[in-house]
């Protein structure tokens, strides 16, 4: 098997400790170590580390040499302008064409996602690439805790076997009210954005249902200028592998994950994970509290909160933002 580490992001959602120079797969947020760096450790369990690689804006390459020294040149594929999904996985195929035979199975994975459930992890990865063996399209479905919206979902169909179901239907980011309708039915998951499948089916998948963004990949593969190569990338349209493929397959199936899971995908999400005090609030700095309740605070200097409750307090070098817990998507936006 290959892994492939999806790491470009713009670093938006974790402002102001991210930034488009330093995006939130770089932040020591767990463990003292970078998302990238628990990503990248989570694999070697189970995987060669000559098996790993990551695709990353060309701007960013020097970030995953300072994050993952252990990682060659040859492991890093370098997208020459961001785009989504699909092209940058279009992209990896075309490379892993000269090096790899085309039954071997890549699983795409971000590289900002947290999942301290390693073993279950590992489980849930081998029973994929062996449904991925069969030239199935497998993608990881996480069983909701509350009706998001900020997630795309996956409509559960018959089962196949292995604890795998048939794809209903994708379902893109809803409302709130239809959120709570999916939660209601019971049949919906979230869409993880972890896939798993060998590189002779994706091609074929390209081949047969967006061929144009493959050839347009094989064609940048091919450059050897800088400038030719943005100039030709750009032009590949900018979709998600789960509308360009996933959405259009029939053979496409979900795996249920069994390991606990969480993009940690703004402040909100990511101060849920953490230890609170007696009164739910959480400091990673110096707090002093008085009738506050909820909080999460990320500061090296002393805060002091008085009569308020569901804030999120993040203070850097040069800047520092105060939101309510329920508006921390659009820091995002800011």
């Amino acid at each position: 098997m290959i892994a492939l580490i999806l790491a470009g992001g713009k670093g938006t959602r974790f402002w102001p400790l991210s930034t488009p120079e330093l995006p939130k797969q770089y932040l020591k947020l767990f463990e003292k170590k970078s998302m990238l760096k628990l990503t990248y450790e989570r694999l070697t369990r189970f995987l060669n580390k000559e098996n790993i690689f990551v695709i990353t804006t060309h701007e960013q390459v020097p970030l995953i040499y300072d994050f993952l020294p252990e990682m060659n040149t040859s492991q890093i594929i370098a997208e020459p302008c961001g785009r989504n999904t699909a092209p940058c996985i279009a992209l990896s195929i075309a490379n892993f064409l000269w090096n790899f035979k085309r039954e071997e199975r890549v699983l795409v994975l971000p590289s900002d996602h947290y999942i301290p459930d390693i073993d279950n992890f590992i489980s849930d990865i081998q029973r994929a690439d062996n449904l991925a063996k069969n030239d199935f399209l497998v993608t990881f479905g996480i069983k909701p805790s509350f009706p998001a919206t900020g997630y795309g979902y996956i409509e559960v169909g018959e089962f196949y076997e292995d604890g795998a179901f048939h794809v209903k239907q994708f379902k893109e980011k809803p409302d709130i009210k239809t959120a709570k309708i999916f939660i209601k039915r019971g049949n919906f998951l979230w869409n993880s954005g972890i896939f798993c499948f060998s590189i002779f089916n994706m091609i074929n998948s390209f081949e047969k249902y967006n061929k144009e963004i493959f050839d347009k990949a094989v064609e940048v593969s091919c450059l050897k200028d800088l400038n030719d190569k943005r100039k030709h990338y750009s032009l590949i349209q900018n979709i998600s592998i789960d509308s360009a493929l996933f959405e259009k397959a029939d053979n496409v199936l979900v795996l249920p994950a069994s390991f606990s899971w969480s993009d940690v995908g703004n402040w909100s999400s990511f101060s849920d994970l953490l230890e609170k005090d007696h009164n739910h609030n959480f400091s990673r700095g110096k707090l002093k509290s008085i009738d506050s309740f909820n909080n999460s605070i990320f500061s090296k200097k002393k805060i002091s909160l008085i009569g308020v409750k569901d804030l999120i307090v993040v203070e850097t070098k040069d800047a520092i933002l105060v939101c309510k817990k329920e508006k921390a998507d659009l820091v995002g936006e800011y």
